[in-house]
């Protein structure tokens, strides 16, 4: 029979190897960092760092609700587009002449039903988290496009309204409003998880769901407040990324390659895709990760199939590292999660 010294090293052997990893991804951005101001011209400028810091706010944003689906043992694989549905219902009311504040709320509304629908289908009907988002994320994306923009891949924002100037904009002298919608976002997950009772059970929900239903957690309504938080941050995300470029672009959803990005940057910062583990610092080490190889290859002009051979290699490797550093548990581990 196994001694209790030994049911307490496995743990410590397993944090200390996720902590390995974080270090060697901390490592591998700071390498790049050097690697990228020797062999590019401009990349260690001031103008270039405030460059990858705006280009990364929407991906911080889809990665803080991603993180707290994964952390509850979840996938949300509709969260692009989600992202790209409230930035088209709030552009289409405000285009149509609906002042901003009203605006919002109505899109806020929007974004939350599709958040409880997510999660009642998982936490009610029971279905998977995968095929249940997947299954939204085209329902989402075949409405949007066919029924409202009439088949079109573009939406075109009127950028001389007041509420488009403004998210694109500055908050005060040296903050744009991105950023700090970033900070705000970054801080809100934050409290979710760490201050929260909802936190609480978000962890226990992600490190053994059915020990945490048999002895009375929420765990049902903490599921539909998981995916209403998710499609928050993507509606955040998608107000953002439409501003700064004038557009909303479906082809963002069916290219897959945000969804990616938001999938590695959860995996390499350190969260475990069997959930239960992971908060705000792996966050920001994975993005930090994705958002200066990102830059460095776009200034190293390669092509869009190239980036995405990159991240796809990095994105398989990530998984395998995950799969290493945390194994599948008999004892707490139940097929089908996702």
């Amino acid at each position: 029979m196994a001694s209790t010294a030994d049911h307490v090293r496995k743990p410590q052997s397993r944090r200390g190897r996720k902590n390995l990893l974080e270090l060697i991804v901390m490592a591998v951005t700071i390498a790049m960092i050097v690697v990228f101001s020797v062999t590019i011209d401009g990349f260690a400028s001031l103008g270039n760092l405030k460059v990858v810091l705006s280009n990364s706010t929407s991906l911080v944003m889809l990665s803080c609700g991603m993180a707290v689906v994964i952390i509850s043992r979840g996938l949300d694989l509709s969260i692009i587009a989600g992202m790209v549905a409230g930035a088209t219902t709030f552009s289409i009311l405000i285009g149509a002449g609906m002042p901003a504040p009203a605006a919002l709320l109505l899109t806020v509304a929007v974004m939350v039903l599709v958040g409880f629908v997510n999660g009642w289908l998982i936490a009610y009907a029971e279905i998977p988290a995968m095929l249940a988002t997947l299954a939204s994320a085209m329902l989402i994306t075949g409405l949007f496009r066919f029924a409202i923009l009439r088949g079109e891949f573009l939406l075109l924002l009127p950028k001389t309204n007041p509420a488009v100037v403004f998210l694109s904009g500055n908050v005060v002298a040296g903050l744009s409003v991105p950023v700090a919608l970033m900070v705000a976002t970054l801080a809100v997950t934050w409290l979710l998880l760490n201050l929260s009772t909802a936190g609480r059970v978000i962890y226990a929900m992600g490190d053994n769901f059915q020990a945490a239903r048999l002895t009375g957690l929420p765990v049902r309504t903490t599921t539909i407040l998981v995916y209403v938080f998710a499609a928050l941050t993507a509606l955040l995300a998608g107000l953002v990324m439409s501003a700064a470029s004038g557009t909303v672009d479906f082809r963002t959803v069916t290219n897959g390659t945000l969804l990616f990005e938001v999938i590695l940057v959860v995996v390499l910062g350190g969260i475990p895709l069997r959930g239960g583990r992971g908060g705000l610092r792996n966050i920001v080490v994975g993005v930090a990760l994705i958002a200066v190889l990102r830059n460095g290859m776009t200034l190293l002009d390669f092509t869009t199939q190239t980036q995405d051979v990159i991240k796809g290699l990095v994105l398989v490797l990530a998984i395998v590292a995950d799969n290493y550093l945390n194994p599948r548990d008999t004892e707490t581990d139940t097929v089908g999660d996702l």
